[in-house]
């Protein structure tokens, strides 16, 4: 060591700029769930997991494109941004030059349509349509809107680099506190559906 070294023995240790930024991993352009965790909190929740679940999307698809959009009137109007979600996850999908055999425009569909119905089955009244034939109604358009979620997260889990949705797989406890909550609405309307209707 000569004397030019000796000038930076006490200078501050310099990190790479390559350790610096690897120490903030980038965001992932969409949200990313595995197909299970979705599926086991749309049907829980009674579809309720759709707008967390819409949110989440557009929110890392804000960041990630810097557009100037309003992430929770497209979570609770799903039904206008449906569409455009899916396109965008394709359109990701296609400038990664990644192959998925999926109809972004028609899960979009199902899923509008599943609501749609949904909301005129909840709002119908008794004499129309009995409790139990309602609710089934009811919870086969969550089952729908369900599946057409579960092929966009499909496609979005692969846009992301994670087919599996493995980095969030895992159940947190707010999750198990809604699926306590779901099955407990569960054990209710069950009850309710086997007891016999009362005269009027």
């Amino acid at each position: 060591m000569d004397a030019h070294d000796n000038i930076y023995i006490y200078a501050p240790p310099q990190v790479p700029l390559e350790t610096r930024s690897a120490e903030r991993p980038a965001l992932p352009p969409f949200y990313v769930v595995s197909l299970r965790k979705l599926v086991l909190l749309s049907i829980a929740t009674v579809g309720l997991y759709s707008l967390y679940w819409f949110w989440r999307h557009w929110k890392l698809h804000k960041l990630d494109r810097k557009l100037d959009i309003w992430p929770v009137p497209r979570a609770i109007f799903a039904i206008f941004f449906a569409h455009g979600l899916n396109e965008e996850i394709d359109h990701r999908l296609r400038r990664a030059g990644q192959r998925h055999d999926w109809s972004p425009g028609t899960w979009a569909t199902v899923y509008v349509v599943s609501a749609i119905i949904g909301q005129i089955i909840s709002r119908l009244p008794d004499a129309m349509l009995a409790p139990g034939p309602s609710f089934g109604l009811a919870m086969l358009t969550v089952g729908g809107g369900t599946l057409a979620m579960v092929q966009a997260q499909r496609a979005a889990n692969l846009a992301c680099g994670d087919p599996t949705g493995s980095a969030n797989a895992r159940l947190t406890p707010l999750n198990w506190l809604w699926l306590v909550l779901g099955g407990l609405f569960w054990l209710l309307v069950l009850v309710g559906l086997a007891l016999p209707l009362g005269d009027s």
